[in-house]
């Protein structure tokens, strides 16, 4: 028998794929029984963002999720309503925690080992008592904006980080700060489903875009606060022919693109489709604004893109620099026009031989594969 992963997530399962569903499936369908939790909304959550309204839950709502061949099993758990600032008052995470901790051991049953995702799960260990936790750090979570306090939130993660059997980071600079407190973390960047995105490359153009002109370039993913709107827009009115496709959860102000007449905001859609729309693209984009934050960012939408066969166009975030060879980096709208002409007379970035080496070596199941070595060695043996 073994432990139940709880996996809790900054995501929810039924937002945009991400990292923490990759894992979780994965893991399942490899003889893990895993609960995935999902993202906490607090109280005041829909009134900065009120498309989290439906997901102010009275109660706890769990689910069990079909796997594919799975030897394990997968069940998520959307908890009530959290209270608000717990990243700014430690006494309040405490709280919450406490009633998290309650809701998984009804979803769920133990011993646990906890792949925790969030600085604010440190107060969860001590209810849980995991026999193992394992720590993803995948965001520089204090600088986040709204209700946080800096060194609330570094406080709970450097505790979250010592009591952790492995650490896990996707980007160079969150290495660096998880290594000044722990001495084993592992570099564990994001990677892509490259058969799903693959598809791409013979799917059919969803039928949606029928009523968007070509050439057109596709932006795939949150569209928040830390996405540089403006460098989209700078693009958009320098080349009024060609259409901006932008597929995701719209979460700020966006009122300056939408006068565009050529800028196209279509919604959330759901991954198993997202081949046939980037299958009617000619480029995509990774458009992220250059500060702290962005730069402890590795997006997914990289190797995405480029398993998907796309010419990748994106802001020279420290992550992405890394990537020089595979994508066209632009330091404001006009370069990033100049590689968008580039692009739609034909050149490309890389050869099709490099694409595929670089794809194969970034699948999400060689990521599970460290992660999983890592959760087997954290345990004790008759749990493995």
């Amino acid at each position: 028998m073994r432990p139940t992963i709880v996996l809790t997530s900054a995501v929810s399962w039924s937002g945009v794929t991400a990292r923490p569903h990759h894992f979780a499936r994965l893991l399942a369908a490899r003889g893990w029984p895993v609960l995935f939790v999902d993202a906490p909304v607090t109280l005041l959550g829909p009134v900065k963002n009120p498309s989290l309204r439906p997901l102010l839950l009275p109660k706890p709502v769990v689910r069990d999720i079909s796997v594919a061949g799975a030897n394990g099993w997968l069940r998520v758990l959307s908890p009530c309503a959290q209270l608000p600032f717990g990243n700014m008052w430690r006494w309040v995470n405490r709280l919450n925690q406490r009633w998290l901790a309650y809701f998984i051991r009804v979803a769920a049953p133990g011993p646990y080992v906890l792949l925790a995702t969030l600085p604010g799960n440190v107060d969860l260990i001590p209810r849980l008592r995991p026999l193992a936790v394992l720590y993803d750090c995948v965001d520089f979570h204090a600088e986040f904006p709204g209700f946080v306090r800096p060194e609330t939130v570094n406080q709970m993660e450097q505790e979250l980080v010592a009591l952790s059997r492995a650490v896990f980071a996707t980007a160079d600079a969150l290495y660096e700060r998880m290594a000044a407190w722990h001495g084993s973390v592992t570099l564990l960047p994001n990677a892509a489903e490259t058969e799903h995105f693959a598809q791409t490359l013979t799917s059919p153009v969803h039928p949606a875009l029928a009523a968007i002109p070509e050439p057109r370039v596709a932006f795939v993913g949150g569209i928040g606060g830390w996405i540089d709107l403006d460098f989209i827009r700078v693009m958009a009115q320098a080349r009024p022919h060609v259409h901006f496709v932008m597929i995701g959860p719209v979460e700020t102000d966006t009122s300056a693109l939408q006068r565009c007449a050529n800028v196209h905001f279509v919604g959330r859609q759901p991954y198993a489709e997202l081949p046939q729309w980037l299958a009617g693209c000619q480029a995509a984009l990774v458009a992220f604004k250059r500060n702290a934050l962005a730069q402890s960012v590795n997006p997914v939408k990289v190797y995405e893109y480029l398993a998907a066969g796309r010419e990748v166009i994106a802001t020279p975030i420290r992550e992405v620099v890394k990537l020089r060879d595979l994508v066209w980096l632009a330091e404001d709208g006009q370069a990033a026009v100049a590689a968008l002409d580039r692009i739609l007379a034909g050149e490309r970035k890389v050869t099709e031989t490099a694409r595929q080496a670089f794809v194969r070596a970034h699948t999400w199941s060689a990521r599970v594969d460290r992660l999983e070595e890592a959760l087997l060695s954290a345990l004790p043996s008759r749990w493995r």
